[in-house]
């Protein structure tokens, strides 16, 4: 087999670099082989896999995954794309590694066109796969000619190894995990996770269009006194009950979605498009409207956002009598097809106090979150409605709502509970973490499962997506909390909603975390 002549940084190449060599490689008959994954920490098990790897073939390639798109808990990747890249190249049995650009191989495998792709024997099994990952990498080797080869070697967990080893996981969430970890495994967390496909659930609530103007500051007007900036790119998202539904039904194939769209709204095939093909919808349509878009001006530099300014746009007109009927009428005639009813109120003229008392009358598990922002300058508190299962409110605005700044959360909680017949309420807290209270008086407190966040911008909805199909299939408050976390870690890693928190990717952040 030949050895590489290329010094360390000299294997580094870029996607673009690669092709272009291996296709030269491949004219004169050399096959090439490609292992592919994250090499956080970099161990004796990797380095006989690549050794085994490189006894398959010609040239040994080794694909990782980005910064950007590694999901496996607070702290993680311990070492940067850079350094992994470094140590990596400094194998003599790998000749050239490459940054993939997406969070999965199958696109990287198609551009590297190996003729052997190597995994580890735990990959044998395609069933036990909790991600299914495995199986669309095999299709994809398959679409390029190529093999999957099992090295059969002793097997070592970089996850394992680091949260054991690595002080790289905040010692609040170490204890959380430990106490987490008495009562389940990981294996028991997942199936749980899989049974939530069983429930039946009616999302309820505001419509929202995200639009994100990415700008290039350009200083001081030289006509003025205001500030000028240069447009570039913009990107559009679901959110309000739009995102929230789409969450949901990752991880259930039974939503419906009760909101309101505008009848003049020129996003309307974007939202039939990005919407969740498995969702039933129940629309009204708002004559003389647009459905609410929020605009936001960012500054993007690197990894970090900061928004400069927010317009609201469309959906100021409240529901005509004819509608409000329509609504308390779909609810009264359907509420017994349900599971879980979750309410997002953000305000924006969707409910009214009829359609307010028609969902506090149902008998479903009620699951409520209600905004405060600029556009009902804080008269949409969560005390408007009687009842709920389940209040999702962040700090200050459940502090609104009590018309209480400096009271404990505990005491505030349990005068919510009995204002409002609750019995269970979580409070997010950003980088604290989340407060959880039931009605029995029990407390506690979850940490926050990320270190860092790219937009903070729709991870309470994450939140209260998963926690409420957690606490209406009837899971204890740490379990259904935790979930709900992960799925907010999760996507704060994101721009806005740019994408809905996927099954597998969820199950395979709190496996690696459970290590």
């Amino acid at each position: 087999m030949q050895k590489s002549l290329e010094t360390p940084t000299q294997k580094i190449k870029s996607l673009q670099e690669i092709e272009e060599i291996l296709g030269a490689d491949r004219s004169i008959g050399l096959k090439i082989v490609q292992c592919h994954g994250v090499f956080d920490l970099l161990h004796p098990g990797h380095i006989r896999h690549f050794r085994t790897a490189k006894e398959q073939g010609d040239k040994l390639i080794i694909t990782i995954t980005p910064d950007r798109f590694v999901n496996k808990g607070p702290g993680r990747p311990v070492f940067t794309e850079a350094l992994r890249l470094e140590a990596i190249a400094a194998l003599q049995d790998v000749d050239y590694v490459v940054l993939n650009d997406s969070p999965d191989a199958v696109s990287i495998i198609k551009k590297i066109k190996p003729s052997i792709y190597v995994k580890g024997n735990e990959y044998s099994d395609h069933g036990s796969d909790i991600t299914g990952k495995i199986s669309e990498e095999a299709k994809a080797v398959e679409s390029v000619g190529g093999k999957i080869f099992y090295t059969d070697d002793i097997v070592f967990s970089s996850s394992s190894l680091l949260n054991r080893y690595f002080d790289n996981i905040p010692p609040e969430v170490t204890r959380f995990l430990n106490s987490l970890k008495a009562t389940y495994t990981d294996k028991d967390i997942i199936k749980k996770i899989e049974s939530l496909t069983n429930l039946n659930v009616l999302v309820i609530g505001d419509a929202i269009i995200d639009e994100y103007q990415f700008v290039s500051p350009l200083g001081q007007s030289g006509k003025g006194l205001h500030m000028a900036a240069r447009c570039l790119e913009k990107e559009i998202y679901l959110g309000g009950s739009l995102i929230i539904a789409n969450h949901i039904a990752q991880f259930t194939p039974n939503v419906t979605l009760l909101t309101a769209l505008g009848k003049d709204c020129p996003h309307m095939n974007f939202i039939r498009q990005n919407l969740d093909p498995s969702i039933k919808t129940k629309f009204t349509y708002l004559d003389d409207t647009t459905t609410l878009t929020k605009k936001r001006y960012v500054l993007k530099d690197g990894k970090t956002l900061s928004k400069l300014f927010e317009c609201y746009s469309g959906q100021d007109e409240a529901l005509e009598p004819r509608q409000t009927f329509e609504i308390i009428q779909f609810l009264q005639e359907n509420a017994h097809k349900y599971d879980l009813v979750l309410v997002c109120d953000f305000g924006n003229e969707f409910t009214n106090p009829q359609i307010i008392d028609a969902i506090a009358d149902l008998p479903n598990f009620l699951a409520l979150n209600t905004q405060t922002n600029s556009g009902n300058r804080g008269y949409n508190v969560v005390t408007n409605y009687r009842r709920a299962d389940f209040i999702s409110l962040n700090e200050p605005e459940f502090r609104l709502a009590a018309h209480d700044k400096r009271s404990s959360l505990e005491g505030i909680a349990a005068d919510i509970c009995q204002i409002m017949t609750c019995k269970n309420i979580s409070i997010t807290r950003g980088v604290d973490g989340v407060f959880s209270y039931t009605s029995d008086g029990n407390s506690m407190q979850i940490p926050a499962f990320a270190t860092n966040s790219v937009d903070r911008i729709g991870a309470g909805d994450a939140f209260l997506s998963l926690c409420s199909l957690c606490l209406a299939n009837h899971y204890s408050p740490a379990l259904s909390n935790f979930i709900g976390s992960i799925a907010a870690a999760m996507s704060v890693q994101m721009v806005g909603n740019q994408e809905s928190i996927k099954k597998t990717s969820l199950c395979k952040f709190i496996t690696r975390l459970m290590k």
